[in-house]
């Protein structure tokens, strides 16, 4: 740590400034890899004719209205969580998948490593311009998840179905956070754009797919075997284990699907597992974290670049 803070000193004293900024100045505020990926390309999908632009938008605009009037008429708030995961699994690796990798294809990587830049800044100014997209993105299911539970759960008292709510937003944004940091590496390290995707995407298959059949088919061996099912492997059963230790060591709680899931059926019963929902998302920043760590320790080392 002290060996970082020497380097922030280092540059700050290079430009003159004896300050050492914050990250969030460094890595937003004045950092032009994030206003190109975010403001500039922004300007230029929108600095098209205006009936392009309506072309492309207006079709979304509908559906999401008709989503809109449908939920607020039937409620389907399992239809309104499926349809959240699923999008923003194929969102997140679509939004990421060329960020790295269109600099190695278009041979513009050695510019940007000529730059003062730091290592951090790099990685942190494009993965932070698609987090904003994200979650903006993730933001136009809010209302549909709350109109949907005003519908579904009329027992329910309004400050629960808000926290309901946000605990579905926690754990579906999270996972697409994931995903985001994990594809983000993959174009760093792969170097092909539709191979990072791909890879990605084959990656969410097997994880919430090919997982949760294993774990069923395990399930009907035991039933089939006649060996005593233990309860907790059975997530409407998992309601008995409200403390935290009798639950939170399952893989398969981590699946995304299974903890949407398990918010719907578990809703606010004073039976539910303590920090459902809420666990499972810090385990996705923490590991996204981990990531974005590992990805600017291989660019500053291959760079010889400050970390942060």
């Amino acid at each position: 740590m002290a060996a970082t803070e020497s380097d922030w000193r280092t540059q700050a004293d290079e430009r003159g400034d004896t300050t050492v900024k914050p990250l969030w100045q460094r890595w937003v505020v004045e950092n032009p890899v994030f206003r190109y990926h975010f403001l500039g390309q922004t300007r230029l999908a929108v600095a098209r004719p205006l009936w392009q632009v309506l072309a492309v938008a207006s079709p979304f605009a509908v559906i999401y209205f008709w989503l809109a009037y449908q939920v607020a008429t039937n409620g389907l708030p399992a239809f309104v969580i499926t349809l959240e995961v699923f999008a923003l699994c194929l969102l997140a690796p679509l939004m990421t998948h060329s960020l790295f990798a269109m600099e190695f294809e278009r041979a513009t990587w050695d510019m940007l490593v000529l730059t003062r830049l730091t290592a951090g800044q790099i990685v942190m100014g494009k993965f932070l311009s698609r987090l904003v997209m994200l979650l903006v993105f993730g933001f136009l299911f809010t209302p549909l998840l709350w109109m949907a539970a005003n519908r579904e759960f009329n027992d329910m008292a309004s400050p629960l179905m808000v926290l309901w709510g946000l605990k579905v937003q926690w754990v579906t944004v999270s996972w697409a956070i994931l995903v985001s940091a994990v594809t983000l590496w993959l174009s760093y390290h792969v170097r092909r754009g539709m191979v990072a995707a791909a890879a990605s995407f084959v990656g969410q298959v097997f994880v919430l797919l090919v997982l949760p059949i294993f774990w069923s088919f395990f399930l009907s061996l035991l039933q089939i075997t006649d060996t005593p099912d233990p309860s907790y492997l059975r997530l409407e059963t998992l309601g008995r284990f409200t403390w935290f230790l009798a639950w939170s060591w399952l893989p398969i709680v981590y699946n995304p699907i299974v903890a949407a899931v398990g918010l719907f059926v578990f809703q606010t019963s004073p039976n539910a597992p303590f920090l459902w929902g809420i666990w499972q998302g810090i385990v996705y920043l923490i590991l996204a974290a981990a990531v974005l760590w590992a990805l600017m320790a291989s660019v500053a080392k291959a760079t010889r670049k400050s970390l942060l």
